[in-house]
């Protein structure tokens, strides 16, 4: 029966408009809110928790730069309130829609983000570093605040994010003394700190552009372009000096950063590269988003999750670091703490875990799955398999379940042997009354030395119905 259903695997599809340099942002409610440049206006549209469709477009009446200089930005306020910066020009939605437009008197290089009061804060380029501060219960902004004015560049390309105990976070490029180097800026709710240096000084050439995120303990981590693509993070007042070299990352590749609930780290960059830190393992890994249509990927943007992170990307022969994408399409994705890619209404509850993250193949061992597909699919059949060749784009059976799996020969072994290895214990099974099981598999010592170096992902899907897919996990199978 799996077999028959071996047809079109499942396909991630852009959202069904065209743009560039998008942003998106979570609320409270786990809503995806999402913006965009087209033909110098900025755009807007929601997805729905849990949902995989975009609701319909809506103009924000804000302009957009064609270029770096002043995309468009999306922040959320403890009341739902969506807020967009684009061109310079500033526009609320409320439950009554969009409201009229506001001059923000910011120059280039700008960046937005709403405060745990409301505060909306933006920071940009001038006198080295300004900031301007629209407060909750204000209709206009107040008086330019320069927040850094040494160094011996303009090119400051910050970064901007607010905490939950009222802080305001900001990251931004700057030669001081005289390399380019990461500067770090903190609002304590009262007044803006002195300058810190998240590269620590000395460094090489700090790249366009930094940027920065918070973890549930309101600690900044910032992901620094120098050639390497660098992670740090601010802990008791001071950087670590163990810095993270997760990959490469040049002149405006952007690499922006998410990290989620759980403590999971998300790095996204321009061409569609992406690295996941995972927490439960401690190590980094990475891997390349994907194009529905073959299509270059261009800038992409993160945000965490509860578990996981969402990345929006360009995809369009035009992606251009430069000039800008004009309109292409733009694609959004989960990336799950395994490095999954799966569409964006997929769960974040994981229904499928694994109690190792490695397998020696010289030595073998066992392998043990807990299963948890809920209450509403108790009782039903179960058959958990593997695969070798990665967990996107998946497997569609059905309308709207994907196994996230790409069939292989170890998916093919697993299906033909499930119900006849002993040593495959429950690969075949039923969940209990609670929607749930154990499996096991007993690996021998080098039977698996044809795939050290490789990833294998796990998945399970219900039978016959094939109305549920878990998540996928994945065993680094070493020497």
């Amino acid at each position: 029966w799996l077999a028959l259903a071996l047809g079109a695997a499942a396909q991630l599809e852009p959202i069904g408009t065209l743009g560039s340099y998008p942003d998106i942002q979570l609320d409270r409610a786990g809503n995806l809110h999402l913006v965009y440049a087209r033909s110098g206006r900025t755009y807007y549209r929601m997805l729905p928790s849990g949902m995989n469709t975009f609701l319909a477009e809506e103009d924000t009446r804000v302009g957009a730069s064609s270029d770096h200089q002043k995309q468009p930005d999306v922040a959320l306020d403890s009341r739902g309130g969506v807020h967009v910066l684009g061109s310079s020009t500033y526009n609320t939605r409320t439950a009554q829609g969009w409201g009229t437009p506001l001059a923000t008197g910011v120059g280039r290089d700008h960046h937005m983000t709403v405060a745990a009061n409301d505060d909306v804060w933006i920071v940009y380029r001038g006198n080295q570093l300004s900031a301007r501060r629209k407060r909750a219960a204000s209709a206009t902004f107040d008086a330019t605040v320069s927040i850094f004015s040494g160094g011996g560049t303009d090119h400051v390309y910050p970064d901007i994010c607010a905490g939950t105990d009222g802080t305001v976070h900001v990251v931004f490029r700057m030669m001081y003394p005289t390399n380019y180097d990461c500067g770090y800026l903190r609002y304590d709710g009262q007044a803006w700190a002195s300058v810190e240096w998240a590269c620590l000084l000395g460094r090489s050439k700090m790249e366009e552009a930094p940027h920065v995120a918070l973890d549930r303990n309101n600690i900044p981590w910032v992901a620094m372009p120098e050639g390497s693509l660098r992670v740090n993070h601010r802990t008791g007042g001071t950087w670590q000096h163990e810095i993270a070299v997760i990959g490469t990352a040049h002149s405006r590749s952007e690499p922006t950063i998410g990290v989620d609930q759980a403590d999971n780290k998300f790095v996204g960059q321009w061409g569609g590269q992406y690295q996941v830190y995972n927490a439960a393992t401690r190590t980094w890994f990475s891997g390349k988003l994907p194009s529905t249509n073959g299509d270059p990927i261009g800038f992409v943007d993160v945000v965490g999750d509860r578990l996981g992170a969402f990345l929006v990307y360009e995809q369009g022969k035009s992606v251009n670091k430069d000039v800008g994408a004009g309109a292409v399409n733009l694609v959004v994705v989960k990336v799950l703490p395994d490095g999954s890619v799966v569409p964006p209404g997929y769960a974040v509850s994981p229904s499928l875990g694994v109690n190792v993250a490695q397998l020696s193949a010289r030595a073998g061992g066992l392998l043990v799955f807990a299963l948890d597909a809920g209450p509403a699919h108790a009782g039903k059949g179960y058959v958990l398999l593997g695969a070798m060749s990665g967990t996107t784009p998946g497997l569609r059976l059905g309308s709207s379940v994907t196994l996230p799996l790409n069939p292989d020969l170890l998916t093919l072994f697993l299906l033909q042997w499930s119900a006849l290895e002993p040593r495959l214990c429950r690969f075949l099974w039923w969940l209990d009354g609670q929607g749930r099981a154990y499996a096991g598999w007993l690996v021998h010592p080098r039977e698996l030395a044809l795939l050290t170096g490789i990833r294998v992902g796990f998945a399970f899907v219900t039978i016959p119905q094939f109305d549920f897919a878990s998540n996928a996990v994945c065993v680094q199978i070493e020497p």
